[in-house]
């Protein structure tokens, strides 16, 4: 009899400790297929729920309010910035020398501009001022195309303000806040007589040639564009034709265009030019107002990047004049 009870009593707890090991299996399996797709829920999460039509030069699209989630282009990215949005991600520009480096050493750089980089990081906005891609990330996330060429600053900032869900105000107040250290940098600049010299931008490009430039593009857009400093006359003959971006030139031809100051560009390959007869020549190297800056830093239009570059060139100039009593 009491083995009986016995065999029974042991049959009964074989039976609880199976059906509790059971459960506790199907408990561990939901933790760890919620712990697999938890990395994926978080980047969900974030998206903004919430969305409103905005019009664009593609027609009207569909885009978070306040998007969490935005990956920029290098192109416009430093507006992004300047906006006080931190992306998840960025397009990679091909070089470290940037104003902006430590704001976006912890983002993630994709490792190419694609459809499945972007993909990956589950963006709920794109901002881009390339129109190549636009089809391919618009069936990603809401795109928003930007063409920078096509639009005055303020506007550019307005309208990529309000697309980043922080209202058309923010944008303009961002300009503004550029103009006035324009302004004060120029009157630095008035008091040292420098609107009385000549200035030119040019880009080392080899031994034989130089890049000049004379509008916005490598430095032009602070010498010319925001302190409006004077260009040589050939220089400025130029423009009036309508080259207004700049030329290659033999170093035969670089005597006429170069001013009593001259911007330099390079990609630490200045040693290519210095000591070529003609660019020794120069007056402006003679006199020693040569100013060499690194290209990808002169480079980026944004205006993050004007902000920094400004700064920089009007401390160079400062000490040039300094140095030379003028």
């Amino acid at each position: 009899m009491m083995k009986g009870i016995y065999f029974m009593f042991k049959k009964r707890i074989s039976r609880k400790i199976v059906a509790v090991s059971f459960t506790i299996l199907l408990l561990l399996s939901g933790c760890s297929a919620d712990m697999k797709g938890s990395d994926q829920a978080d980047k969900s999460s974030t998206k903004s729920t919430d969305t409103r039509l905005f019009s664009t030069d593609k027609g009207e699209i569909e885009i978070p309010v306040h998007p969490q989630r935005v990956i920029s282009d290098f192109g416009l990215l430093g507006d992004v910035l300047a906006l006080g949005v931190t992306p998840v991600a960025i397009e990679d520009y091909g070089a470290t020398d940037v104003a902006y480096k430590e704001l976006i050493k912890d983002i993630k750089v994709l490792e190419k501009w694609e459809p499945e980089f972007l993909m990956a990081e589950t963006p709920d906005l794109i901002v881009t001022r390339n129109e190549d891609n636009y089809e391919q990330f618009s069936k990603i996330a809401p795109t928003v195309y930007v063409p920078v060429y096509q639009h005055e600053t303020k506007e550019r900032l307005s309208f990529l303000s309000d697309a980043l869900g922080l209202g058309r105000e923010k944008g303009k107040e961002v300009v503004v806040t550029y103009e006035a250290k324009v302004k004060e940098a120029k009157a630095k600049l008035k008091n040292t007589g420098l609107y009385n010299k000549t200035f030119s931008v040019i880009r080392v490009q080899g031994e034989n040639e130089i890049g000049v430039r004379w509008s916005n593009n490598l430095g032009g857009q602070i010498l010319f564009g925001a302190l409006e400093l004077p260009q040589t006359e050939a220089a400025l003959r130029e423009v009036k034709a309508g080259t207004d971006w700049g030329a290659t030139l033999s170093f035969e031809a670089v005597p006429e265009y170069m001013g009593d100051y001259i911007l330099v560009t390079e990609y630490d390959n200045y040693q290519l030019i210095e000591n070529n007869p003609v660019w020794k020549s120069l007056s402006a190297v003679q006199n020693g107002n040569i100013i060499v800056l690194s290209e990808p830093y002169m480079y980026l239009n944004d205006i993050y990047s004007w902000s920094a570059q400004l700064d920089l060139v009007t401390a160079k100039l400062l000490n040039l004049a300094e140095k030379n009593g003028v």
